[in-house]
């Protein structure tokens, strides 16, 4: 329950950040921007400078020209950039559009005014061979290309901004899920070996005391691994032994277990814990026959150079599944294994010739949720 609740409060922490993610903009957008708002500038000068030249047939009016005309269209787009920062929000609404036409067309004369101006101060009666409104038109051109353009790379930003976003949301959620298969699997082991604990202290105190060491230590391995959600096979195949340890004081000399492990699988990464669910199945279904020994072998070995197959056969049948109470420990190893393998894991459960045989096949290399 107490898991549970903390999983509600992360996720509801989690919807509350992503609903309040600020609408202000970072300041790598910002820097990218400035960065090619001088790259476009600065081509946009060189083009300017050159057609003038080449029109002009004047190094000096055209150099004049130039250092007047394009630093005041510069600093027009900026103040384009911090108007359309205000309003990101309705950043493509019609009064927006509207007011954008009205500032290139007004721009665009006001750059006329200031090229008449600068004509007539710095080159006195020199007369340029084209028409003024050419400048008006020009300028308006650039206005309305800019803006277009502007509007088109924050498109893309936000599109690449949001889908990260969504990458973060998911992983955070398929995280806060493995902490809640996590937070469920301990207690289902701890059920399960207290009572073990509770059935052997009165009969054989003793052996139940070692059990309980034998118990702490398992604990301590998994606590120690908890902030892992992957770790090498061979770490798991000690948990798995430390695990049937406590299995062995519990039946004595009617458990017995085989371990076949092929020696290349043994530094793949695995989900933690992963093959709990599979031992302690098997220790289930061996119990139906309460008078029989308990017979479990666990066997891993390399398909190829991606794939790898665990398969723990025990002595036994397959319990008939109730829908009121479903299998805990391999419900929560499925859910686990669609996190880490969403598209790469095979796992069976059948039975063959009085055994059950629970077969895991891993495809590929495990997702780091």
């Amino acid at each position: 329950m107490a898991g549970d609740a903390e999983h509600r409060r992360k996720t509801e922490a989690l919807a509350g950040s992503q609903s309040a993610l600020p609408t202000r903009v970072p300041v790598p957008m910002i820097r990218t921007f400035w960065g090619a708002q001088i790259a476009a500038w600065s081509f946009l000068t060189l083009f300017a400078w050159t057609a003038r030249l080449l029109t002009f047939n004047d190094l000096f009016a055209a150099t004049v020209m130039t250092m007047a005309l394009e630093p005041i269209g510069f600093l027009m787009t900026g103040a384009l950039h911090v108007f359309f920062l205000s309003r990101r929000r309705r950043i493509t609404s019609v009064p927006i559009v509207i007011f954008l036409l009205c500032f290139s067309g007004a721009g665009g004369v006001l750059l006329m005014q200031i090229a008449d101006v600068v004509r007539r101060i710095f080159l006195g009666d020199v007369q340029l061979p084209i028409d003024a409104r050419m400048t008006t038109v020009f300028y308006t051109i650039v206005l309305v290309g800019w803006s277009l353009m502007y509007f088109w790379l924050t498109a893309l930003l936000e599109a690449r901004s949001e889908r990260f976003r969504a990458a973060e949301a998911r992983s955070e959620t398929m995280r806060l899920e493995l902490e809640r298969l996590h937070l469920q699997l301990a207690p289902h082991f701890l059920f399960n070996a207290l009572n073990s604990v509770a059935s052997e202290i009165h009969e054989r105190p003793d052996e139940a005391l070692e059990m309980v060491r034998r118990i702490s230590a398992y604990l301590r391995y998994c606590l120690d691994q908890a902030a892992h959600s992957l770790c090498p096979l061979t770490d798991e195949l000690e948990a798995m032994r430390a695990y049937l340890r406590i299995q062995e004081l519990r039946f004595e000399e009617r458990l017995r277990c085989t371990v076949s492990i092929d020696p290349s699988a043994l530094n793949v990464l695995v989900p933690h814990m992963i093959l709990q669910g599979l031992v302690e199945n098997a220790v289930k279904h061996g119990l139906r026959h309460q008078d029989a020994d308990i017979e479990i072998t666990v066997v891993v070995k390399r398909i190829d150079e991606d794939s790898i197959a665990i398969e723990v056969v025990n002595s036994g049948t397959l319990a008939p599944q109730r829908s009121d109470r479903p299998a805990i420990g391999l419900a929560n190893t499925r859910k686990r294994l669609q996190l880490h393998y969403p598209q790469g894991y095979e796992l069976t459960l059948r039975e063959v010739g009085g055994n059950v045989v629970a077969r895991l096949v891993l495809k590929g290399s495990a997702c780091l949720v």
